[in-house]
């Protein structure tokens, strides 16, 4: 009785891709992650990811202007590497809840 293992397959697939995508430090690059350039000469400049795929994230600056492709396996702590901006260091995305907004409790 022939078995399946298309599945199986799939699935190896799926994890090698994973692995391509993922730094030094073990972060899945994934689309929609700001990161910010390390090089001095840069001036902290900023790229978002738009995909990833094979090792290779396609990433466009801030203002949307410059795309380029950037590998993976330089995406870690380094003087010529990227850093994964955190959210709460963004001055913009996600609205957050105003001082002002208090819930109150009976």
């Amino acid at each position: 009785m022939p078995t399946d293992t298309s599945a199986q397959d799939d699935d190896a697939q799926a994890q090698a891709q994973q692995e391509k995508n993922t730094t030094r430090e073990g972060i899945l690059v994934r689309r929609g992650q700001i990161w910010e350039d390390l090089d001095t000469r840069q001036s902290k400049r900023r790229v978002v990811v738009e995909s990833v795929a094979d090792g290779e994230a396609q990433v466009r600056d801030h203002y949307g202007t410059k795309h380029s492709t950037i590998s993976a396996s330089r995406m870690h702590r380094h003087s010529t590497g990227f850093r994964l901006v955190e959210p709460g260091e963004l001055k913009y995305g996600a609205p957050t809840a105003s001082s002002d907004e208090k819930t109150e409790s009976r």
